[in-house]
């Protein structure tokens, strides 16, 4: 008897359609999975078996061939226990889909030797997958319902084990769980408040949350290098429903959700060591998936001691920099990654760390010039922000030099937002300004222009950099409510970049 269950998989974070074709014949009792399974489906053949056994069903010695169409597809996970069990226990006439069930529901899920229903990755893919393609409804294990419930208009049928997928299917009936507000963000502990002193890169940060511009933080050790950038999420605005579907998208797929945190609703923060590699950071491997510049997407990437970070990851950062995504081709396809972060580097200014204190270096001018070889021109030009970060004094040390709570920031973070938002019409910030929306919304008058002039002779300005003043110029005229760009904006802006 042929059987056909409904299930999914993905190739990077897009989900496609899979029809498990279940054939139950008479024959020697063999049991093969075809359609470029991995060796998780080629391994789960004893973990089905088992769990349809140890579910109280008696497995007569037949021929089963499974075949995951399509075929010329390479598919990966654990997720096809459960319709496979389904396509076997149908096949086998153990249960009846006399309601029609499995034909306008997706199953997924994997199961353990006794038949329970264990988490699976990517489980929010294939429920978006399902309600676009306009299914009724998905069955899943429980463990992945807070996940899956985040997605409005589809029916979700958790399951623990196999004997409740069966009722579900026979007679209807479902397991009862309520769904906790899943949505409201998590209260942070650190505030912006916990750093003394350090006005001026307070201020960058600002600039940087408010029109999601990149920035790199040059300092000696100890200067709160590393506390500020860690801040910075304190002050962006929460995410909102459509952003948070597309982290934990990304985070599912990638096998980062659990029980204690299925729905990622706060703003990412990653910081990789610096040995982290190349793919780790911006991803791939045999079958991609996402690294820590996609796991980061609407929150903050963040790389400590930047120029001990390898040449090469360094390097391969420069695309999804100014593009916003990631592009990886393998023999597989053609797969796209979202990397819509904020950028944020901290390196020191020399190989001592001391570089801004003349009496307290001991490297040569030589040791200068090798160390600052590392951050390379292609890579400066791409970040928005160069701050300079020295240590505090004893004075700012000892007193209460604590500035604005992370609170009060992110109120005038969000109106300028806000005034983005409006003005582009869409979830679009200055840093992601095209050359027309720059030409539209970043006319100098005659004082400013004269200015830049002198700016981009002094400076030696390439088009991208002289395109980044304007954007960061065109914030902070959002942050002071001026409509247009005036000469005090557009002279900080400049300040902010490497000398």
């Amino acid at each position: 008897m042929l059987v056909k269950i409904l299930s999914s998989s993905y190739l990077g974070i897009e989900p496609f359609l899979v029809e498990v074709e279940v054939d139950v014949v008479n024959g020697l009792p063999i049991f093969n999975i075809v359609g470029l399974g991995d060796a998780t489906i080629s391994e789960s053949r004893d973990r089905i078996r088992s769990a349809i056994k140890n579910m109280g069903y008696m497995l007569e010695p037949r021929r089963l061939i499974v075949n995951l169409t399509p075929a010329n597809v390479k598919k990966s996970g654990s997720h096809f226990d459960l319709p496979i069990a389904l396509g076997i226990m149908l096949g086998m006439k153990f249960i009846s889909d006399y309601r029609g069930i499995l034909s306008e529901y997706l199953v997924m899920g994997e199961l353990s030797l006794t038949g329970e229903v264990r988490r699976a990755e990517g489980v929010i893919s294939g429920v978006l997958m399902a309600k676009s393609q306009g299914f009724k409804g998905v069955i899943i294990p429980e463990s992945n319902f807070e996940e899956a419930s985040i997605i409005k208009g589809i029916h979700i049928v958790p399951v623990k084990n196999i004997r409740d997928a069966v009722n579900f299917i026979e007679l209807g009936e479902i397991r009862s769980r309520r769904v906790a507000n899943c949505l409201k963000e998590q209260k942070v502990l650190i505030d912006m408040w916990d750093v003394k002193g350090q006005s001026t890169a307070k201020r960058a940060l600002e600039i940087s949350a408010a029109g999601g511009h990149n920035i790199i933080m040059v300092g000696a050790p100890g200067s709160g290098k590393s506390m500020l950038a860690k801040r910075l999420i304190t002050i962006l605005p929460p995410m909102s429903e459509k952003e948070i579907i597309e982290t934990t998208k990304i985070y599912s797929v990638s096998g980062e959700l659990d029980e204690k945190n299925p729905i990622i609703v706060n703003r990412p923060f990653r910081d990789p060591h610096h040995t982290s590699t190349a793919t780790s950071i911006i991803g791939g491997g045999r079958i991609p998936k996402p690294g820590e510049i996609s796991l980061s997407n609407n929150g903050v990437l963040f790389l400590d001691e930047f120029t001990e970070f390898d040449r090469v990851v360094t390097e391969s950062l420069r695309e999804p920099l100014e593009e916003k995504r990631i592009s990886i081709t393998r023999s597989l396809g053609k797969m796209e990654f979202p990397a819509k972060m904020i950028f944020v580097a901290a390196c020191n200014p020399c190989p001592c760390g001391n570089g801004f204190d003349e009496d307290l270096c001991t490297c040569t001018p030589f040791d200068i010039r090798r160390y600052a070889k590392k951050l390379s021109g292609p890579i400066i030009d791409r970040i928005d922000l160069y701050i300079e970060i020295y240590r505090l004094n004893e004075n700012e040390i000892l007193k209460d030099s604590r500035g604005d709570r992370s609170e009060l920031i992110r109120e005038r973070v969000l109106e300028a937002r806000i005034i983005q938002n409006d003005r582009f019409g869409q979830e679009k910030l200055n840093a992601d300004m095209l050359n027309q929306d720059i030409e539209k919304y970043c006319i100098l008058d005659k004082e400013c222009e004269k200015i830049i002039r002198g700016a981009i002779r002094s400076l030696n300005l390439s088009m991208r950099t002289y395109h980044k003043i304007l954007k960061v110029a065109r914030t902070i005229a959002d942050l002071s409510g001026s409509k247009n760009i005036e000469k005090p904006h557009l002279m900080e802006a400049i300040t902010y970049r490497k000398n």
